[in-house]
């Protein structure tokens, strides 16, 4: 059995308290990581840009950024003033009234309207929610059997 006397225990707990406090404030002094810069368009020229309507689901977001990705294209928010013009983008919910930004969520759809950009991104005017797509599902009618027979009459007569 290993037994320690009162002074080599107070060193061995004073080294373990200093230990903890010069790593605590090692620590502490660390990098702090760098919040990323909020992408958005301040300038652009609608001469190179096609304007651009996409409905379709979120499939990711970026608050920090301040990016959509919808049906694969990176959608930026905008801020432009174009001949005393200024055009921001718009964030609206269902009925059309202005919405948050942080309330857009994967899987949600949306309309965007905006430009498309030559390097690939939308610069968005307008990033609304709508209700999603219903299914379009063909129809099928069934063919009654009588209609069948006078179709293979007709086609068999005109052959001879």
């Amino acid at each position: 059995m290993c037994t320690m006397t009162q002074p080599r225990l107070r060193r061995s707990m004073i080294t373990v308290a200093l230990f903890g406090l010069l790593t605590s404030s090692l620590w502490a002094a660390g990098p702090v990581p760098e919040k990323e810069p909020l992408i958005r368009v301040t300038d652009l020229n609608f001469d190179e840009c096609e304007p651009v309507l996409v409905r379709s689901k979120i499939m990711d977001v970026n608050l920090q950024k301040g990016i959509l990705v919808v049906a694969e294209k990176e959608v930026r928010e905008m801020d432009v003033t174009s001949s005393g013009e200024r055009m921001r983008t718009a964030y609206l919910n269902l009925e059309g009234k202005p919405e948050p930004r942080a309330a857009f969520r994967v899987g949600q759809y949306v309309l965007v309207k905006g430009f498309q950009h030559p390097d690939g991104y939308i610069a968005a005017t307008v990033v609304q929610k709508i209700e999603r797509p219903a299914d379009k599902k063909a129809k099928y009618k069934p063919v009654e059997a009588a209609q069948k027979k006078s179709r293979r009459a007709s086609a068999t007569s005109g052959v001879k």
